[in-house]
């Protein structure tokens, strides 16, 4: 046999994930080698971009006054303090982890490894979560109740937000770290349930305002300052409800691994169990990369503080937007140089014409007096 089952004195004390799995490896498969080697290839690659790329949404969000002054911005950056802590402590703890389980290395030290990763793992599930639930609660008074926005949020109740969500989030693994998991989990799932459920009342609202004030938009004459705070809210939305379901489609295979841990994992061979699991947790993890991705693809302001930081042409704002403009050749980006350049090829129009009536006004007064 490649696996046998668990001897947990052959395990010593603090190995949990062995148990967890209620396998041991022994002389894996060819294909367990090539899966886990896989996966620990993507988390070598991919670890550096994404502490990269969230510590850039930091900086740019906090030296960038026109990102700054935005407050779904600073909600991003906060968010950027979780994934970031994955690039720099989650990702390569977790790689350690499915190197020794490779091996089959049980020393006490990998051990302890394993239940700090397990911790740092929930603990970063729960801060994501509620500051995604932070994102959507501005999003939904930024759109629902735009008056009292500008009073409720501001820069520093968002700061203690995030600083209470961190509480919150390591509160809960409190019973974890004592062992306790029959008081964990039914609280942690309870946890979950209400933010996954404020969430979507959120995003139904604000949809339906949403909704509501295209209907106005095209039925009443609104000033352009309107028409445009309209269409940076609807923007903003539109951003927040693609974050939570790239999240919820990440964590849907470690919920699924979940149940087959403990449910069917005396059904599925010992090396199918080791392959979903590690996989699931590694889709998990990969959420932290792929959100300043989204930052960057939907929003153009991310793009141009991102090389004014890489290109340190912070007092060039110019100079970085036409290396934007020619690095991503953003659709919307062109289409607005080419309509500043039919601009001024209309305004140069106009002036050459304006010339021109001028020197006929000034030929016919001349004939006349001459005629005269």
């Amino acid at each position: 046999m490649n696996a046998s089952r668990i001897i947990h004195k052959m395990i010593p004390p603090g190995c949990e994930l062995f148990i967890y799995l209620g396998v041991r490896l022994q002389q894996p498969s060819f294909v367990v080698q090539a899966a886990i080697i896989f996966l620990i290839s993507i988390h070598i690659l991919t670890l550096p971009f994404t502490a990269a790329l969230n510590a850039l949404v930091m900086i740019a969000v906090k030296s960038n006054r026109r990102l700054r002054a935005h407050k779904s911005n600073v909600a991003l950056a906060l968010l950027s303090t979780s994934d970031l802590v994955v690039g720099l402590v989650v990702q390569p703890a977790f790689t350690v982890v499915m190197i020794s389980s490779l091996l089959d290395q049980t020393t006490a030290g990998l051990c302890a490894l394993q239940i700090v990763t397990k911790l740092a793992v929930n603990c970063l599930v729960d801060a994501s979560l509620t500051h995604l639930v932070l994102l959507s609660g501005e999003r939904y008074l930024a759109v629902k109740h735009p008056f009292s926005y500008v009073t409720i949020v501001t820069e520093s109740r968002l700061l203690v937000s995030s600083a209470l969500a961190w509480l919150l989030s390591v509160t809960l693994q409190i019973p974890l770290a004592l062992g306790k998991m029959n008081i964990f989990v039914p609280i942690n799932n309870i946890f979950k349930a209400l933010c996954i459920a404020f969430m979507v009342f959120c995003h139904v609202k604000v949809y339906r305002e949403t909704r509501r004030h295209e209907e106005q938009l095209s039925a009443q004459q609104v000033t352009q300052e309107a028409r445009e705070q309209f269409q940076r809210d609807k923007k903003a939305f539109k951003l927040t409800a693609i974050m939570v379901m790239v999240l919820v489609m990440c964590y849907i295979p470690l919920l699924i691994s979940r149940i087959f841990a403990l449910s069917s994992r005396g059904k599925l061979s010992p090396e199918t169990v080791y392959i979903i699991f590690f996989s699931a947790v590694s889709v998990s993890l990969l959420n932290s990369l792929i959100n300043p991705v989204i930052y960057s693809v939907r929003m153009r302001q991310f793009r141009v503080a991102f090389v004014e930081l890489i290109c340190r042409t912070v007092h060039i704002a110019q100079a970085a937007e036409e290396i934007e403009v020619r690095v991503f050749r953003a659709a919307n980006a062109v289409i607005r140089l080419e309509g500043r350049q039919e601009q001024e090829g209309l305004e140069q129009g106009n002036v050459k014409q304006e010339s021109v009536n001028h020197n006929d006004n000034g030929d016919d007064n001349v004939l006349r007096y001459d005629e005269d």
